[in-house]
């Protein structure tokens, strides 16, 4: 071969190389930009310094437990993550009103935050669900579902609680009946701001164990401490009796299982105050609690004939 053809092979060659580096810069460029593009787009997880936990929300979450545990169910951690959550989803509802567009309710989100918007129950689905928002907008690991609550009138968290105690919905979320039966919610968290009022409950541990109180320097360990107990149910998950109490009794068992679905089973039938203790190694399921002989009796006596066996403990 000539010299001349090895000449123009080296130009095409350089030429060929020029090319090719110039592709792979673009492709890196369009890389990098569609990175920061995405990046923008995904909100931060960190839950900002300034957020903490005012004493209305505080209160509320205690009436939850509380009412919770007069049911025999396990006591929720307070949820950092799962407040924040609600906490921006309240006032997104009180400034955007995603609620507002046609075929959307409150569980939906706008497109005015470091979140992707969502319209429920429109855009619900196998694969794209308004319960992930914990995980989109947060460490928290897993879905969680959401209670939501709007009123034009002042609101305190004793009234909150006992709304959400009377409505149906709510009230199996809350109390794990219905549809949420085989739900066991470990973690919750709260918001309430202008009227409105989110509690959103998961089965996950949230990451985040400390939680700053509004106007103080007090810091929250959420994390539950679990005291010892000789049977491997914890104290945590027993209402336990008040003294001075008279308790309309359905049925005593060998092991909180047997009364937990017992308990269910009351509720189901419209015994909404059925709750469960313990007493000398033996598990009660009780249709209610009295202040007076008096009033249990009274209690029994309008029972339908197939709780006729219920029985009256004092305590």
């Amino acid at each position: 071969m000539s010299g001349k053809y090895w000449i123009l092979l080296a130009k095409f060659m350089k030429l060929h190389h020029n090319i090719l580096a110039f592709w792979i810069f673009l492709f890196i460029t369009l890389a990098i930009f569609q990175s920061n593009a995405i990046a923008q787009n995904i909100p931060d997880k960190k839950i900002p310094d300034t957020y903490c936990l005012n004493e209305d929300e505080l209160q509320l979450f205690n009436l939850l437990n509380r009412e919770r545990q007069q049911k025999g169910l396990p006591k929720l951690e307070l949820s950092k993550s799962l407040s924040y959550v609600a906490y921006l989803h309240v006032r997104d509802l009180y400034i955007n009103r995603p609620d507002t567009v046609k075929g959307c309710n409150m569980h939906s989100w706008s497109s005015k935050g470091q979140w992707t918007p969502f319209c429920y129950p429109r855009d619900q689905t196998k694969r794209r669900s308004i319960w992930d928002k914990p995980k989109e907008i947060t460490l928290y690991p897993g879905s969680a579902f959401e209670v939501v609550y709007y009123s034009e009138d002042k609101t305190g968290p004793v009234e909150i609680i006992e709304l959400w105690k009377g409505v149906t919905p709510s009230a199996a979320l809350i109390f794990n009946t219905g549809k949420y039966m085989k739900n066991h919610w470990k973690s919750a968290g709260v918001s309430i701001y202008k009227g409105y009022v989110s509690l959103w409950l998961g089965e996950s541990k949230d990451p985040e164990t400390k939680i700053r109180l509004c106007s103080s320097d007090s810091v929250i360990n959420s994390v539950v401490s679990k005291p010892s107990s000789k049977s491997n149910i914890t104290r945590e998950d027993i209402s336990q009796a008040s003294l001075g109490q008279y308790y309309l009794i359905f049925g005593s068992y060998p092991n909180f299982q047997l009364a937990r679905q017992a308990q269910i089973d009351l509720i189901n039938d419209g015994f909404k105050n059925a709750f469960i203790f313990e007493k000398e190694g033996k598990f009660r399921t009780a249709l209610d609690k009295y202040e007076t002989m008096e009033a249990a009796r009274a209690a029994k006596k309008q029972l339908p004939n197939k709780y006729k066996n219920a029985w009256i403990l004092k305590e």
